[in-house]
């Protein structure tokens, strides 16, 4: 069988799929479209994905038994389309095919057709990601698979034309040419989907086997400065993403060898990112990416995860490099987040689209006359120079532009620097009370566990980075809805949406949860959240999804699965591994609790990934920080006695890759760092590598200590 070239396509533009109903700071907005009666099995699910596309003359199915025995009952092959949202070219594809009669029929005839929201099931779009990158060396959503009734994948592609361009066949031809092999030569696919499973499921495997540098210097550094973009900040061209997570990555080298150019490089980023169109220069909150490679022009979709990876970053180089834009930039972020992202029953929405009446960015861009009609003529001139807004426009559309900050605070005749700035807030604010009017874009309301979580550490860095407390209580309600929402007979779930829990949580939700009550037990001086909670979870992710004799841990359990392999993911791409953050995981838990098997399992991993990493840095840069840990000097910092936690606060405000801190009024037997200290008195105790100083009795006296080589 022919296997059609498909390019990675543009990922996540959408269209908007609900009406304004006000501020969605106090009514939420009404996500079900005002659409024909739903005429398929999606009328009953809760994802806005599915329900965008209950209408569709195709008879979608949700994936589940349902779907899957009337394939086997009926011998027919089947289309799983992947996708979620707020993505622009599955919105394409659907008013281009999906809401087409004669295609639905095509569909309908030859195949079980199933639709699949990314977010709610990771597993399932994994599995049949990898087939369509096995097959066609890209990927991207839409993500048309192409099963056997057995479930193991014998095509997949991403977007397809309603008519044969952009180097690809149409969505009918390509449907009937495998329908007709499926008919006449089933052979070929059988074989097909032989060879795609076994290459699926040693996939991992290649990059477990890379070999690493013999000697010298470790060359992950190394290759991850080569990557940076001194000019603009970040990393590579168009389009261009955070990668917070790399940005996190020499931050933390920089501070722990002394490295002041990668320190600089993670601040020079952030910058950069907070100049862009990435980030809303109104509201606050980043984008997902910017279509060209000076941060300017943002593909307008906002996702949570993405923001919540970005607090965290901002929140570590305001501990590193204190500087009021990262400050203001965590404020506005999170007001941001309470004004569109909360949900009325607690936690935050997953995304918010691209396109509000349709058109991508309408919500967020302006013209010069828009500012005229709004703003007093003294101030025009100001907030034009300081947000890069002219007659011309600085968009691809005649006189329309996109807020960024091209330079300093520009200067206006007869205007000091204080007056100038003060008319600029007065200036913000009548703009995003105006921008409020209009019909914003529509916004996906799932509840999902493992960005949630990723919140929750955000937040805490951000309390750590600014000592304020308001983001420690933000971060602490968070972990309590989400144990009141998504924990439910003794069970984690993956989402809740509209009420209705979805499938059971993932290895990235129980990793990035695990996460968060590390962080909150260190910013909270608690070790209930980490003794508890948190070794509660990473037990649990021992046990169940691993075997004997693997290392590493597949993303959902391996038995039972309908699947037609166990996956297993090692990239931290937009949002961190599952396997990345456990291994995180049990190096801190280890250190916490001494048990060495923690601490034993973390270092397999990270050792079978070292060729990896040292190879494709910016590609596995959460490894790379377990790594750095791993490498370095062990520094606890345990406070006991009378006031401990207050004395301890201090300490939080500094950052040290590594730096253990507990603090303890009470004698803890179940935590070893304080048996055998004192608690009548105030002490500071210093350990490095397992050696301890003498006990001192005033801070000073331990920041000395901590501080020698």
């Amino acid at each position: 069988m022919p296997v059609w070239e498909t390019a990675a396509p543009a990922v996540a533009h959408s269209r908007p799929r609900g009406k304004h109903q006000g501020d969605r700071g106090l009514i939420t907005l009404n996500l079900r479209p005002k659409i024909p009666p739903a005429i398929n099995h999606l009328a009953n699910e809760t994802s806005p994905y599915l329900l965008q596309h209950a209408h569709n003359p195709v008879d979608w199915y949700a994936w589940g038994d349902e779907a899957l025995e009337r394939a086997r009952r009926e011998d027919k092959p089947i289309l799983v389309s992947i996708g979620y949202s707020t993505c622009h070219w599955c919105h394409v594809m659907e008013r281009e095919s999906f809401e087409v009669e004669a295609t639905a029929r095509i569909m309908n005839e030859h195949f079980v057709c199933i639709k699949v929201d990314r977010e709610e099931r990771p597993d399932v779009d994994q599995v049949y990601m990898d087939a369509c990158q096995a097959i066609t060396g890209g990927g991207g959503w839409p993500l048309n698979a192409f099963l056997l009734p057995d479930t193991r994948p014998f095509y997949a592609g991403t977007y397809y034309p309603p008519e044969r361009k952009y180097n690809r066949p149409s969505w009918t031809e390509l449907l009937l040419h495998l329908a007709g092999l499926y008919r006449d030569d089933r052979d070929s696919l059988e074989e097909q989907a032989a060879r795609l499973v076994d290459t699926l499921s040693s996939g991992g495997d290649r990059l477990l086997g890379m070999t690493t540098a013999a000697e010298g210097p470790d060359p992950m550094l190394e290759n991850l400065r080569k990557s940076y973009d001194g000019a603009r900040g970040g990393f590579g061209g168009a389009p261009k993403f955070p990668m917070s997570q790399a940005l996190e990555l020499l931050l933390a080298a920089g501070v722990l060898t002394g490295n002041n150019q990668d320190i600089y490089f993670a601040g020079h980023g952030m910058r950069a990112m907070l100049a862009g169109g990435i980030y809303d220069q109104l509201a606050g909150g980043f984008s997902r990416y910017t279509v060209d490679a000076h941060w300017r022009v943002p593909h307008f979709e906002k996702m949570l995860y993405d923001n919540a990876l970005l607090l965290r970053l901002l929140g570590k180089l305001q501990l590193v490099h204190p500087d009021p834009r990262y400050a203001q930039a965590i404020a506005e972020t999170t007001d941001w987040l309470a004004a569109e992202m909360a949900l009325p029953d607690g936690g935050y929405r997953a995304a918010l689209d691209a396109d509000s009446e349709g058109v991508e960015g309408k919500y967020y861009v302006w013209q010069y006359a828009e500012l005229e009609a709004l703003l007093p003529p003294e101030t025009v001139e100001l907030v034009a120079d300081f947000y890069g807004i002219t007659r011309e426009g600085n968009w691809e559309e005649e006189h329309t532009n996109i807020p960024y900050r091209p330079g300093p605070l520009p200067a206006v005749t007869g205007l000091s620097p204080d007056v100038a700035v003060a008319k600029l807030a007065d200036a913000r604010r009548i703009l995003a009370d105006a921008r409020r009017q209009r019909i914003p874009p529509g916004a996906d309301d799932k509840l999902l566990l493992q960005w949630n979580a990723l919140l929750v550490s955000g937040w805490c860095w951000c309390y750590r980075g600014t000592g304020e407390e308001r983001y420690l209580r933000l971060a602490t309600k968070l972990y309590a809805d989400l144990q009141r929402q998504l924990h439910q007979d003794g069970r984690w779930y993956r989402n809740r949406t509209r009420g209705t829990l979805g499938a059971p949580a993932f290895l990235d939700d129980y990793a990035a949860l695990a996460a968060a009550a590390l962080d909150l037990g260190e910013a909270t001086f608690d070790p209930d959240y980490a003794l508890t909670d948190a070794r509660a979870l990473v037990d649990h992710v021992l046990e169940t999804f691993s075997d004997a004799q693997a290392t590493m841990f597949y993303l959902r359990p391996p038995d039972g699965s309908e699947l037609p392999v166990a996956t297993r993911d090692f990239y931290d791409n937009a949002l961190p591994s599952g396997n990345s953050q456990m291994a995180h995981n049990l190096y801190r838990l280890g250190r916490l609790t001494g048990e060495a098997a923690y601490t034993g399992r973390a270092e397999r991993m990270v050792e079978a990934m070292r060729g990896a990493l040292q190879r494709y840095p910016g590609s596995f840069a959460g490894w790379g920080l377990t790594a750095l840990l791993l490498g370095a000097p062990e520094r606890d910092l345990v406070v006991t006695g009378p006031g401990a936690k207050a004395a301890a606060r201090e300490f939080l405000s500094h950052y040290r890759p590594g730096l253990l801190i507990v603090a303890s009024e009470v004698d803890r037997g179940d935590l070893p760092l304080l048996r055998n200290r004192y608690l009548s008195e105030l002490r500071y105790f210093v350990c490095k590598n397992r050696t301890c100083h003498l006990p001192v009795t005033t801070a000073e006296e331990a920041r000395h200590q901590l501080n020698q080589p």
